[in-house]
């Protein structure tokens, strides 16, 4: 153990600007900077929650949807759910799939509304682990001239007189991990795992010299419109680019493009770096970037110049038209937005309690923002005016060199990742099996994310790594309560 850490047993220890004591005792942690518990904290999305705890889905409606717009969840279901086909088929509602994917379906990915299976070691064709591609220079903005911005590792099998040039798969990702140990100031050991990408059997020759490899594992998509429903304003309330009240935060948004109104600087909240605007352009780009489904927002297929069977292809299909609809589009969009949150677990119970101190006074909160009040005038009433918990500003932050990928994406550099919202995590092994987490699910629990948090969350990592064990079992138990 570092000695300066063990050293710091039994002192006042000051992270992100907030001053709080060890207790080696193992008592309560002072109540001074701990807000008083609300109940309301109990319906993390208000009256939107699901009314009843369900562990075996995320996918409900929120509970304050009449039963006429529930018709329309059930039918974004189906296109979310099903799989998508070769076109030209019969189907024409569910056909285009391609020419080259990840997945053939949305809740390949999102399994039950929540994270889909991680990859496993070695070399394999993944699913729920996207592989991201974007420049390594900071600043610049480009993607990989053959592969574009995202590496599809599978393609449709299409024989056709007109087709000369087979259609690939770009890549295969051979992935290894190398352990990490360390210790508590308790003396306790953890272990946890570095990883190692590298790309193999690419199609068209290697990536760019200055292009990288950016991991991205399938977040959990319940709550969602919830989160697109926050003001702008309450967001950028919380900007803080040069620190100026010193707490060693330096919030900030990434400025991205609306490609609906051509807004070059509009703030991004959704994706690990928060590369898209609205959760309708979320949507939109899952579609056409995992599934090869073009629409009205992205209606050009992923084909590289390079890429002649993916064009010939390509050229086989819809001409003029966009493989969905906006009225089959709309149906997963409003699936997307109505997608609930459920409710918190004996939350006040005493371990949570004293959990959910833990969780301020070592600063999660400062990053992890715990409330808002949705925008009155939001699109969705049944989203509107309603006081949540999402615990995230959705703003970017440094995590530090050993979570970096060493990607831009828009203002966004390869240290800086949007906050994830915690609300419901508890339950994700329960409902989607995945136990990981992270932005490339490298953590196997809740407890081995923390310690991997650097950059700006480093000084609330190293308070939880000064944390008696019954500290840290509290701290969990409120974060997987929430």
């Amino acid at each position: 153990m570092n000695k300066a850490l063990t050293q710091a047993i039994g002192l006042t220890f000051i992270t992100a600007g907030v001053s709080w004591a060890y207790i080696s005792s193992d008592h309560d942690y002072l109540q001074s900077t701990v807000p008083a518990f609300d109940q309301k904290e109990h319906q993390p999305a208000g009256a939107a929650t699901v009314a009843r705890l369900h562990t075996r889905s995320y996918i409900y409606p929120v509970a304050n949807m009449d039963r006429f717009k529930q018709l329309g969840f059930w039918s974004g279901l189906s296109f979310f759910r099903d799989p998508w086909i070769t076109s030209p088929s019969s189907t024409t509602d569910r056909d285009g799939l391609g020419p080259l994917f990840i997945t053939r379906s949305c809740i390949t990915c999102h399994h039950a509304g929540g994270r889909g299976p991680m990859s496993k070691e070695g070399v394999h064709v993944p699913s729920s682990l996207l592989l991201r591609l974007g420049s390594t220079i900071e600043g610049i903005n480009k993607v990989d001239p053959n592969y574009g911005g995202q590496i599809q590792p599978r393609a449709i099998n299409l024989i056709h007189a007109s087709i000369t040039s087979e259609v690939q798969g770009e890549a295969m990702l051979d992935l290894a991990y190398s352990p990490v140990n360390g210790q508590f100031a308790d003396s306790e050991t953890y272990q946890l795992r570095m990883p190692s990408y590298q790309l193999v059997k690419l199609s068209h020759g290697p990536l760019a010299s200055d292009i990288g490899l950016s991991p991205r594992y399938a977040p959990n998509i319940y709550g969602m419109g919830l989160l697109d429903a926050i003001s702008e304003s309450d967001l950028l309330a919380q900007e803080d680019i040069n620190d100026a009240n010193q707490d060693g935060i330096s919030a900030r948004y990434n400025r991205v493009t609306n490609v609906v109104t051509g807004n070059k600087k509009a703030i991004g909240r959704f994706g690990f770096k928060a590369k898209h605007p609205t959760l309708e352009q979320q949507v939109a780009a899952a579609f056409v970037d995992d599934i090869g489904i073009t629409n009205a927002m992205f209606p050009d297929e992923n084909c590289s110049d390079v890429q002649l069977g993916c064009q010939q292809v390509s050229a086989l299909g819809y001409q003029g038209e966009v493989e969905i609809r906006q009225k089959l589009l709309n149906f997963v969009n409003d699936f997307s937005k109505f997608i609930s949150v459920p409710p918190a677990r004996q939350l006040e119970s005493v371990i949570a309690q004293r959990g959910r101190a833990i969780f301020y006074q070592t600063g999660c909160a400062n990053c992890h923002t715990p409330r808002y009040v949705t925008n009155s005038e939001y699109d969705a009433p049944e989203l509107a005016n309603l006081t949540i918990w999402p615990y995230t500003d959705l703003a970017l932050h440094d995590m530090g060199p050993e979570l970096s990928d060493g990607v831009t994406e828009f203002d966004a550099n390869g240290n800086e990742w949007r906050t994830p919202p915690l609300w419901g995590i508890g339950l994700q092994r329960k409902i989607s099996g995945s136990n990981n987490f992270l932005h490339d699910g490298r953590a196997r629990s809740i407890n081995e994310a923390i310690l991997w948090h650097g950059g700006e969350a480093k000084p609330a990592q190293l308070g939880y790594l000064l944390l008696t064990k019954n500290q840290r079992k509290a701290l969990l138990r409120f974060i997987q309560s929430i």
